[in-house]
């Protein structure tokens, strides 16, 4: 295919980022939260803390100017609010406790003079610094999720700590994965000689896993246009995306293209990286289709920069995990392409990786991550520095 009617890899993320996504809600419990995206904000509905409360293990008390105070034996436990206490006197306060009303000086047990039931007021270190103020920590009404962040361990414990029970989180995406091949046959069942192990699928699948999404192994479809239309006329209907390997391309013997060119309606098809190129993203039915190439590392370029973002709804899904690293290598490219190469990191600086062919699963195996050219130059320099994603 000609190089003028291919898209950018930043005009392909744009086209993706304004196609409509999913927004079928449902409420769930924080316990069940880990990896799903708010639907909508989340405020703190209390203070946090709700109290003045003792930052260290310590002592309170009312008065300073006294040069010495006794000690009382009752101790100031966290839970409750001890009221009706002694103004003369000093009370031991444990970590967490609330400060009793009119108690508005703290030592520390490390900073305080003591001497038998006594502390000797002038000779302690006294610091409110260690009183931990009411709503130091978190405002009621402030933000503590927004709408489509992701929820980790950190702001689940957040959550928790204000007592929010339940969330309201976007459905997770039901897709299907199906590969496209005479040639193959399931990684779990005998192969003929010059059949091929389905590697695609599972990576495909793990994949989405990773990224908290349930895929559902939709199998193997024979390459030709009978079959291609079969499974997508009885198996759309019953998942929000398919992703599909294989027969992406545009020669005779891709049906998937053929299909797709005659029964959907295509977002894009085809752009300019290398490996990866042959990548068509389409709506049929009002359910999307991704077709990726059939190399592994395709597959995985694909997933990683047009796949991720879509679900994600954001390009800092790639960028998040992106560093900056020095080539070790020269090498050369053609001019507006993204090229992806594999390289092993020595010492800080990324070496291509010997294999050449983009299919060669060892390769991918062995190799530290991808270094990324830049779109406008035609070759690699060593010693420049490019962008790298780590595997």
């Amino acid at each position: 295919m000609p190089d003028n009617i291919l898209i950018s890899l930043n005009r392909a993320i744009k086209l993706i980022q304004k196609e409509k996504k999913h927004n079928k809600k449902e409420t769930i419990k924080l316990e069940d939260s880990i990896g799903r995206v708010s639907s909508k904000k989340v405020t703190s509905p209390i203070d946090l803390p709700g109290y003045d409360s003792a930052g260290l293990d310590g002592y309170v008390f009312s008065k300073k100017n006294n040069k010495f105070l006794k000690i009382s034996k009752k101790i100031i436990t966290p839970g409750k609010l001890h009221k009706n206490l002694d103004l003369n006197l000093a009370y031991k306060i444990n970590t967490g406790s609330i400060i009793p009303i009119k108690f508005s000086h703290f030592v520390s047990l490390e900073n305080a003079s003591i001497k038998k039931d006594l502390i000797n007021i002038s000779k302690s270190k006294i610091s409110n610094k260690d009183i931990k103020k009411k709503a130091e920590d978190l405002k009621k009404g402030k933000i503590i999720i927004n709408k489509n962040q992701k929820l980790n361990f950190r702001n689940i414990s957040l959550l928790a700590s204000v007592g929010i029970k339940k969330l309201e989180v976007f459905r997770l995406l039901k897709i299907g994965v199906v590969s496209n091949g005479n040639e193959l046959v399931s990684y779990d069942k005998n192969k003929k000689k010059f059949q091929t192990f389905d590697s695609n699928k599972l990576q495909i699948i793990n994949f989405l896993k990773h990224h908290n999404i349930k895929a559902y192994n939709l199998g193997i479809l024979k390459d030709n246009i009978l079959s291609i239309e079969k499974f997508y006329k009885n198996k759309v209907k019953d998942f929000d995306i398919i992703i599909s390997s294989g027969s992406s391309s545009f020669s005779t013997g891709d049906f998937m293209s053929t299909f797709l060119e005659k029964k959907s309606n295509i977002i894009f098809k085809y752009i300019r990286i290398q490996p990866g190129r042959p990548i068509i993203f389409a709506r049929y039915k009002s359910k999307y289709i991704f077709s990726l190439p059939g190399n592994p590392l395709a597959v995985f370029i694909n997933l990683m920069f047009i796949v991720k973002p879509f679900l994600e709804n954001s390009k800092k899904s790639i960028n998040e995990n992106i560093k900056f690293i020095k080539a070790g290598f020269n090498d050369v490219k053609k001019i507006n392409t993204v090229k992806f190469f594999r390289v092993k990191i020595k010492k800080d600086i990324a070496f291509a990786h010997n294999s050449k062919g983009s299919a060669k699963l060892v390769s991918i195996s062995e190799s530290d991550g991808l270094l990324i050219s830049n779109e406008s130059d035609n070759k690699i320099l060593k010693g420049k520095l490019y962008k790298f994603l780590k595997f």
